[in-house]
Parts: structure tokens; sequence; C-alpha cells
């Protein structure tokens, strides 16, 4: 279906997300934009419809297109063509893939391994150099953990990124000094500079992106805010996005932070409605599964650290005063609740300087937070990032690490009873990109298979779960006037579902699947069969 032509949405079950009307049964949809929403019988009646291609909805649910607050593309679009590890059980397990994998590809070629994950080994330590080298793969090999604040890599990826003269205190090393293959956070950056170049061409990473992009069409997704993280590996290329606009091959709508300040302040103003460069992001911590996340007290499963702090106070200071002064949204990475602290004593030390912020203060994922930072959180001018699929993929792992402390894990009701704003997000490739899963998590609160729950006291309304998916993200990054929601006027971002999800249990949600998805008016994803 083509932007410039008239579509009559008819006979649905319209969730908005406009206060001032809520809901409808149909919607015309004129040159990309929203044209007239209400009932069924008045736009029958309405001149508008005379010349419209109809879609008979039969009363399944529409709902605006949904927005994934933080996730990083290009690395996302790079992983669905990468050794995928996410299943490997074992150290051999490991091994053994990587054998498989080195047979298909010539000795030199780079071999990138995604979503590593340890925990639930018998034996839950990462690989080192020495155990991946004994395997006798002559490939340089890079094996990102699950959370991506930590990589391995065997010796030749080490010699050929120059890893042992590099003075980084996140290179793990042995006692003789000798880096052990285990590198954390910014410790990553030198390999994945090194891997991008043999590994990827421009027109590689077009043709990834574009099977990327129109996968998250599939699930909805209309605006994705991807995160350019260079200090892990994770940068993004803004230019793709600009090429595959040009020739009108864009499936998503592309927003960009990148964590370098060094780049040109161009700031929101510069870009589209399509592609655009919105700010920054500053990395305060690392993750709980690597236990870099910066704790209060040590981790219950290993006394010996409490996380890392990845910024002296003043210098995290002076960054998010920085963007403050471009004008410049900026998204704050802060998973345990040393790290939250310390960002919202930065952020109260920006305001005290320089008043309420043009934009929020974007606080991502949050993921340990006591009721005491969520009062200060309160006072303050901030929204929250956060991935709902937490629920289920961290139910285990984070009592685990954090023993008592878990019990402040994923808080989001409690956030949002004290009047903070909720962005829902992925993550990706760290968890599943599908929002209906992070819906499903919200209001059901239960572990994948559905046997336990975990801080029921937590479960949301699916009304505030849609709204964490589309209106909070809208306004929280300033589009709110042109998307986030159903409204006259607005750009048609809209999405069509295979059931009315106001009607099914809870435990359902997971399962709800997208029929449509237009983008500004256009279909980006799904069958014509309903057009007339």
């Amino acid at each position: 279906m083509a932007d410039s032509q008239c579509l009559y949405l008819r006979n649905g079950n319209i969730w908005t997300g406009d206060p001032i009307c809520p809901r409808a049964e149909s919607m015309i949809i004129r040159n990309g934009k929203i044209e007239a929403l209400g009932s069924t019988a008045q736009l029958d009646a309405s001149p508008c419809a005379a010349d419209a291609v109809v879609y008979e909805l039969d009363n399944v649910s529409v709902i605006p297109g949904f927005s994934d607050s933080h996730i990083h593309v290009l690395t996302s679009a790079k992983a669905m063509h990468s050794l995928d590890l996410s299943s490997a059980s074992s150290l051999d397990d490991v091994i053994s893939r990587l054998k498989k994998k080195a047979s298909s590809v010539s000795p030199e070629s780079w071999i990138y391994g995604t979503m590593l994950n340890e925990n639930g080994w018998e034996r839950p330590l990462l690989p080192t150099a020495k155990e991946i080298d004994k395997a006798g793969i002559p490939n340089p090999v890079l094996l990102h953990r699950i959370c991506t604040h930590a990589t391995v890599a065997n010796s030749q990826a080490l010699f050929l990124a120059g890893i042992r003269a590099l003075n980084l205190a996140n290179i793990e090393r042995d006692p003789s000094g000798e880096p052990t293959g285990i590198l954390y956070d910014d410790a990553q950056l030198p390999a994945y500079e090194v891997m991008k170049k043999d590994l990827y061409t421009r027109d590689t990473l077009i043709d990834y992106l574009d099977e990327y992009l129109r996968h998250a069409a599939s699930f909805g997704l209309t605006t994705l805010h991807t995160c350019s993280a260079e200090s892990l590996g994770m940068g993004e290329e803004l230019f793709l996005y600009e090429k595959m606009y040009e020739v009108g091959n864009l499936s998503c709508r592309v927003y960009c932070v990148h964590d370098a300040l060094s780049i040109p302040p161009m700031g929101p103003r510069i870009g589209n409605d399509f592609v655009r460069f919105e700010g920054f992001k500053v990395f305060i911590d690392g993750a709980i599964g690597s236990r870099t996340a910066a704790m209060s007290v040590p981790y219950h499963d290993d006394p010996s650290t409490a996380g890392i702090l990845l910024h002296e106070f003043d210098e995290l200071c002076e960054k998010i005063d920085e963007a403050a002064r471009r004008h410049d949204h900026i998204l704050v990475h802060a998973i345990g609740d040393r790290a939250i602290g310390q960002q919202l004593d930065a952020i109260e030390k920006v305001c005290a300087k320089r008043g309420e912020p043009e934009h929020p203060y974007l606080l991502n994922h949050v993921e340990i937070c006591t009721p005491e930072l969520i009062e200060r959180m309160r006072r303050l001018p901030v929204a929250c990032v956060i991935q709902p699929t937490y629920v289920y993929s961290d139910i285990d792992m984070v009592p685990e690490r954090l023993g008592a402390m878990e019990r402040h894990a994923c808080v989001w009701k409690s956030l949002i009873d004290a009047g903070i704003a909720l962005c829902g997000s992925s993550d990706a490739p760290i968890e599943a990109l599908n929002p209906m899963y992070g819906i499903w998590a919200l209001v059901d609160r239960t572990s994948w298979d559905g046997k336990r729950t975990w801080h029921e006291d937590q479960k949301l309304s699916l009304e505030q779960a849609l709204q964490i998916y589309t209106v909070n993200p809208a306004k929280a990054y300033s589009t709110w006037n042109w998307n986030g929601s159903l409204s006259v006027g607005k750009a048609a971002d809209v999405v069509v579902l295979d059931r009315n999800i106001f009607n099914i249990p809870t435990s359902e949600l997971r399962n709800v699947k997208v029929l449509n998805t237009l983008l500004a008016g256009r279909s980006v994803y799904g069958s014509i069969s309903r057009w007339t």
C-alpha cells in the first residue's frame, strides 16, 4: 500500500493512546497521516471514505506502532549472521560449535559468536583464551557475552588487536600479567575495531540492516531508538540508514544516541522524522550477569566484588552537563543501585546549575531500585527506559547473584505509582525483540513456563503496558508531535494485531501476532489479503 493512498481501516477495536479519543472502531489514513477516527457509522458516512481502499478489521485490535526505546540495531543485524551461542550448554558445546564454524570459513576469517551465557553450565565460568586455543582453531575468535559487557577472545584475536600492550583496567590478566582473554566493557573495543574491518563492507551492512528492520516491522515496531555503544564494540553507522531512507528502503524510523560526546554537536534539530541523531549515552556500570553492575553491597554469590563504576563523579557530571548544554537527549546506563545513586547525584548537580532540562533525563535499565532511590527520582525530571523481558530472563539469575537485594529488582509498578514514566525496550540483541513479550511480562510477571511469578505485586494493567511501548517513548524522546498515538494529523504508524487483546487471558499476550504494520501509511509488513 502506498503512503499516498487513502486507506480505511474499518470495524476494529482501536486503542489510540490519545486521552482525547481513547477508543475508536474505524480510522481513515491519507497521505501517510491519520485523517479521521470514530465509529464505523460516522466514517462510513464521511466523504473522506469515498475513495478509500478498505481494510475490514473484524474487531481485531489496532494500536499505535511500537517504539523500542533502547536497542542496538546494527549489532543486532550483525548478530543474525553470527554464531549463535544462546543454547550452548557447556564449554565443550561452545568448542564444538566453534570447530564446526571454523570448518566452513577460511583460517584467516574472524569467528564472531554472540549470546554466550555461562549461567546454568555445570561449571559456570567464562572460557579463557587458553581453553579456546586448545581446540586448535586457527581463526581469530570473539565471543560476546549475552550482557555485551564482556567478551572472550582467543590468543589470535588478542594478538591481532594488540591487547597485551594496552594499559586498560578492564582487561582481565592472570597472576603473571598475561591477558586471560576475558575483556570487560571498554576493553572490548580494540578487538571489535579490528574485527569489523575484516568482516563487513558497506553493502553487506545495508543488506543486514534491511533484513533486520523488516524483522522488527514484523513485530509491529515502527520506531527504534538505537544506541551507538562504540565503547562496547557496538557502534552504529547513521549514514547507512540515511542511504536506506534516500532509496525508500527503510522499514522503521531509526533515531540514534551515541556514547561519545566528542562527535560534532548536532542535536535533535538535525535529521528528519525517519532518521536522526538525538543525543548521547553514558555508561555508569556494567551488568548483573557479569557482576559488573555497581551495587551498594557485595554480590551474594561472589562477596569479593560489588561491581564497578565506570566514571568518577566529576567526569559523569561533565558528560551530563555537556549534553544539557547542547539541548540533546541523554540516556544513562545504570543497573545496580549504587550506579543509580551516582546517576541521580549527577542529575541533581546539573539541575542545580542549569534548571529544568528541555527533555527528561533518561535512566536506562534501573534494574535494582530501592524505595529511597524511587523517592529521589520522583523529585527529578527523569523517565526510565526499562527492559520488561528481564522478568522471565533474570528470574533465576538475579536472586543467585544478589540474594536479598533481588527484592528491589524490576519494581516497575512502584516507579509508576511514584509518577515516573517508563519506556519499554528490548536492548536487543541482549533480550528478545518482540514487544508483545515485554507487554506479557509487564502484565503477567511469570517465568517463561508460567509456573512461577516474580514480584506479583508489581504487575501492570494492559493499558499501562501499551503506553510503555507507545505513548511514553514518544513523550520522553520528544516525538509526540508526530507519533506515539493514533491521533488526527499524526503519522499513520499503525499496527494491526491478529486478535482483540483486551478480550484474552493475559497469559496469551505473548502469543499475539502482527497482521500488518504501517509506517507513515505505507505497509512495511503483512499480507494485503484483507485490503479490498
